[in-house]
């Protein structure tokens, strides 16, 4: 028999058909005073590489973080992962924005005399101010959305008009009460406050069997709630040494403190 010749062939990007649909969406709500540093992590992974499953599809953030946050997203990011950039819907989403005439944040160069600035090539994009059916609730669009709020009414609102089959949200947020107002309205079944990326599997098979628990495990709070027929996991950090303090010593008739009377009640 002869020998085929010997090819080399790239497998096709990214080869776990995560280009074929939106998987395990996820977003991120930048509260009031949130901590911007934390909050980004995520997201930089995914507009590093926005194909692939549990990208980070929108981000909310409040009205008075807008601007810090934009400087601080633009000045951390870097160039796409190669096969993102040289990608079918990479093209269609520069064309789309193009075409929308949508304010974005990337990378920009200036030219030879710094008069006019262009975007880096295969810069990531976010896209203010529209949702992701502008660009596609099919699969991956390699866009993250960012819209901005004033409170949490309007943060639902906006939430609401991203459809797209959500697995979680982050809420960065250092009020819990507001953080706990806005992860009961969320139509998603998970909530991180102020943390991200916390293994689930503690409470995995209560929340799947729609069932109400709490659990205090390494250093998190874990809870689900069961919500109109549907379970909820809010998971958020909580430092043992936060929780439990040493009792107070209690005195004995030997102790020093019982031998010593109050020098408020002593008599002279």
């Amino acid at each position: 028999m002869a020998k085929m010749p010997y090819t080399w062939r790239q497998p096709p990007y990214p080869g776990d058909e995560s280009d074929k649909r939106w998987i395990d969406p996820s977003m991120i709500i930048l509260c009031e005073n949130g901590d911007i540093d934390a909050a980004i992590g995520p997201l930089l992974d995914t507009l590093y590489e926005p194909i692939g499953t549990g990208l980070i599809a929108t981000v909310f953030v409040h009205e008075t973080l807008r601007e810090q946050f934009i400087e601080k997203v633009r000045g951390e990011m870097v160039v796409m992962h190669r096969q993102v950039k040289k990608h079918e819907f990479y093209k269609k989403a520069l064309r789309r924005i193009d075409c929308l005439g949508a304010e974005t944040v990337a990378m920009m160069q200036p030219d030879d005399i710094g008069f006019r600035y262009t975007m880096v090539e295969g810069s990531p994009l976010v896209v203010c101010d529209f949702s992701q059916s502008y660009f596609s609730i099919n699969h991956p669009s390699t866009v993250v959305t960012l819209h901005t709020f004033r409170h949490s009414r309007e943060l639902c609102e906006l939430a609401a008009a991203e459809n797209l089959p959500f697995a979680s949200a982050a809420i960065w947020c250092p009020k819990m009460s507001a953080a706990y107002e806005i992860a009961l309205e969320l139509n998603v079944p998970a909530v991180y406050i102020n943390c991200a990326d916390v293994s689930l599997l503690p409470i995995v098979e209560k929340h799947r069997n729609l069932q109400s628990f709490a659990l205090l495990y390494s250093d998190h709070h874990y809870e689900v709630l069961v919500l109109r027929g549907r379970a909820k996991a809010i998971v958020f950090p909580a430092p043992l040494p936060l929780l439990k303090r040493p009792p107070e010593p209690t005195a004995t008739a030997d102790s020093p403190s019982a031998q010593k009377p109050n020098k408020r009640h002593s008599k002279k």
